[in-house]
């Protein structure tokens, strides 16, 4: 482990609004992320990104910070046949439209939280070749326009375990969450993995978060009634789908594991360096952080105390990780070596973040939402739902992530503290990194939770 730290490591955090940013700088992130929290690397509005350029710039800031946003989690680009499937458009309008998307973001950042905002481009279902030339493209343009020349981008690219989303995806928990979230499609009801779309229907949600069918599951809606609200197509036959799966590595040339490793890493950082990129993030797609599989995993390293163990969710459902440390190390490395800073995101928690700060202190910048968000409040609508439509970031959760010569801390959830054995754990991180200061945050993300 190298014996110096960094002084300018940054928390990313994601925020939907004005109120998230502040309690974001409030809570110490150093890079506010513009984006929908209903997907993976949700495309947000131009005017929203300024109010919430505003709200930076109106806030009390001890250290700079800079603002980026994402044009999605792909570039993909389709047209609708006449028989309702999707057709690829040319790759010169692929790289256009992506082009054309960065400059709208940056401009919409502008300057004056911070001369260099960042623009994530995700670059999910592509190979090799043609992300470097979407990559390239946006970077060559950005840097020929006054006034933008010093914008940053970030290659996204996403991290996979197949084997164990083919684990979880059929779990009802799961396929609750990914109706609610439209990450679904048309299928036969013989199709591997179908299931009948009207039996889910009281999970399916309308834009602001509100059942799009109240009434069910007493009331049954049809085929028709479905299609009237926008939950399956006009071309659907039935009311049979299965859920949207990951593109897999093995189809576009980064690796032939069906799990990311060093060779798919090694081909993201060189096609990013090779395109000229400034950083670059790996994360995990909204189809695997809805069944509870992150970036960093805890387990199975003597280095690292795994606190994953006992995050489980309310059906028993143990959060999982993909990379592990000596693959996180072998990330920040490569990406050095070529230039590039590195980003960790993928429902990143506080648990992991402290120990990864301490355990890889070259590392540049970690990136959260699900991780620093909780259930909303409003004195006169009570407490919200706990879905990604609702959860709001609290300042509280966002200083748990935080690196730890930032004021940074270990904050443990309520549900994590009452877990068994949790408190021989806790024990065990303490004695290596003593230095680590511990909260406890109730449901709300507030602190006074306990861990009795």
């Amino acid at each position: 482990m190298h014996s110096t730290v960094k002084a300018d490591r940054r928390l990313l955090v994601s925020v939907f609004g004005p109120q998230e940013a502040r309690e974001a700088v409030l809570g110490g992130a150093r890079i506010i992320d513009s984006e929908d929290p209903r997907s993976a690397l949700g495309t947000i509005k131009p005017r929203r990104i300024m109010d919430i350029a505003d709200a930076v710039l109106a806030a009390r800031r001890d250290l700079p910070v800079q603002l980026s946003t994402n044009i999605g989690e792909d570039q993909l680009l389709h047209r609708r046949a006449a028989n309702g499937l999707a057709v690829a458009k040319s790759p010169y309008e692929t790289v256009g439209k992506a082009a054309q998307a960065a400059l709208g973001v940056a401009a919409a950042m502008g300057t004056l939280v911070h001369p260099c905002p960042i623009v994530k481009v995700g670059l999910d279902g592509m190979d090799v070749d043609r992300l470097g030339d979407v990559l390239g493209e946006i970077t060559a343009t950005l840097r020929r326009v006054d006034g933008l020349r010093r914008t940053r981008v970030m290659s996204v690219l996403f991290a996979q375990d197949l084997d164990l989303w083919d684990a979880r995806k059929t779990l009802p928990q799961v396929r609750r969450a990914l109706v609610g979230l439209r990450e679904y499609d048309p299928s036969a009801p013989d199709a591997p993995g179908a299931f009948d779309l009207a039996g889910l229907a009281d999970a399916l949600l309308a834009e602001d978060g509100l059942q799009l069918f109240p009434d069910a599951p007493g009331t049954r809606p049809t085929e028709a009634d479905l299609k009237a609200r926008g939950a399956l197509p006009a071309a659907a036959r039935g009311t049979h789908v299965t859920v949207n799966e990951p593109f897999a590595h093995a189809d576009h040339g980064l690796t032939r594991q069906r799990r990311t490793d060093r060779e798919a890493i090694r081909a993201m950082v060189e096609a990013s360096a090779a395109a000229g990129a400034d950083a670059i993030m790996i994360d995990t797609s909204i189809l695997l952080k809805v069944a509870r599989i992150g970036l960093i995993s805890t387990a199975g390293n003597e280095e690292v105390v795994d606190l994953d163990a006992h995050d489980t969710d309310a059906d028993g459902l143990t959060r999982r990780g993909i990379l592990t440390l000596d693959e996180i190390r072998f990330f920040v490395d490569l990406c050095h070596a070529r230039g590039l800073e590195a980003n960790l995101a993928g429902s990143v928690q506080s648990h992991q973040a402290q120990q990864i700060w301490r355990l890889v202190p070259d590392l540049d910048q970690l990136s959260a939402r699900g991780g620093v968000v909780a259930p909303s409040r409003d004195p006169l609508r009570g407490t919200g739902a706990d879905t990604r439509h609702e959860r709001v970031v609290r300042s509280a959760l966002v200083a748990g992530l935080v690196p730890p010569e930032q004021g940074g801390c270990l904050v443990v959830p309520e549900h994590m503290a009452r877990s068994p054995k949790f408190r021989t754990d806790l024990d065990a991180l303490l004695a290596r990194h003593p230095d680590l200061a511990v909260r406890f945050a109730g449901p709300d993300g507030m602190p006074g939770g306990t861990a009795d």
